[in-house]
Order: C-alpha cells, then structure tokens, then sequence
C-alpha cells in the first residue's frame, strides 16, 4: 500500500513539473531542445500511473495494454533526453556545443538510441510482477543491460559537467549523479518505489537546469 501511495505521490510532482516546464518553455524564447524535456516527463507521468493503478485494475490483457504504452513510451522518449542535453550545451555557449558535427552526432545517438531500444521492447515479452502491493508488467528476455539508459545518463553527465566548467552551475552533474549511484547501490528497503525518488530528483534538477538557462537569456 505505501508503495501505491508513493506511485502516485511521484506521479503527482511529475505532472507539477510538466506544467511548470512548459510554462517556462512558453514564457520565454526557447530552444526547440528544451521541449523534450516535459516529453519526457509527460510519459514518466504515465509511467507511475500505470505502476500506481496496477494492483487496482488487477492482472490481465487491460494492465496488459496500458503497460505496454509504458514501454513504448520509455524506448520513443527517454532517449530524446541526449537533444535536451545538447541544447543546455549550445544553449550555454559551451565551446563544443557551437560546432555543428556535434549536433549531428546528438541527433544521430538520438536515432540510433531509440532504434536500438525499438528492437529490445519488441524482442522481449511481458510478465507480471507482483510486489510490495504492487502488480505491474514488465519487460523480460534482455539480451544484456538497459544500454539506452547507461548510454543516456552518460552524456547527460559529460553535459552536466561541461556546464558546471562553464557557468558553475552544478544542478544538473549532481542530479544526474545522485540518479546514477542510486540506481547502482542496493537499498535494503521493502519497497520499488524508493529508487525512483532518485529519478523524481534526476527530472527535477534538469528542470531546475531549463529554468535557469532559460531564466538567464
């Protein structure tokens, strides 16, 4: 029960968010870039829905099809996270960021990411999962590591760190870092939930980054 309280309780601050980037992103003139991020809060938000109403809607072909919008959501969006990060670089005037190969080479990890991800979604099958008074589906059948995601939180991170070279500014390089070792390190707590706080404070400190890019130009 704590679990489907927490579900939706992220759900919740993730829809805050949502409105609040777009706010942000419509106030002010901003990059096209800065668009994907509330994309990927949009299916984060579904995400912990989905997971939250599980025990609700109990197991079966309903759950069934809604999770796999999860998937999908999850393999089209997230890898867009790679042009975020390169429009907080070139927004940020960062050196690299201003020659043109390197847009080139974000878009194309861009497409390659949600290709590769495209093909892992569809070469898996679904099981259910039932836990801490949770039952959601899940993707089984990997042929190794969530690549997409490692590969994700590495540029952000180098993206993140070339911003705090530049500006000082360190919200992003903590969030993405505090995501990363959350991830890796096994918490000994009863629950599914408590490794996505570090996702909510991975989401929140690249808003906080649009917020204040967007703020200071």
């Amino acid at each position: 029960m704590v679990d489907t309280i927490l579900y939706f309780l992220f759900s919740f601050c993730y829809i805050v968010l949502f409105f609040f980037s777009i706010y942000v992103v419509r106030k002010n003139t901003s990059p096209f870039y800065m668009l994907f991020l509330p994309l990927v809060i949009a299916g984060l938000i579904y995400d912990n829905i989905m997971i939250g109403i599980g025990s609700f809607i109990g197991e079966g072909d309903t759950l069934r099809s809604l999770s796999m919008l999860r998937f999908w959501f999850h393999a089209l969006f997230t890898p867009t996270l790679v042009l975020f990060a390169y429009g907080v670089a070139k927004y940020s005037t960062i050196t690299w960021a201003k020659k043109p190969v390197a847009g080139i080479l974000f878009l194309l990890t861009t497409f390659a990411l949600i290709s590769y991800e495209t093909l892992e979604t569809i070469s898996q099958r679904m099981e259910v999962v039932r836990e801490y008074g949770i039952v959601r589906y899940t993707l089984v059948g990997s042929s190794g590591p969530p690549l997409m995601v490692l590969i994700v939180a590495i540029i952000l991170l180098f993206v993140g760190i070339s911003l705090f070279r530049k500006t000082r500014w360190s919200s992003m390089m903590i969030g993405v870092a505090v995501m990363i070792v959350g991830s890796a390190v096994s918490i000994p707590i009863p629950s599914t939930a408590v490794t996505n706080t570090f996702e909510l404070i991975f989401i929140f400190s690249l808003f906080l980054t649009q917020r204040h890019l967007v703020k200071i130009h």
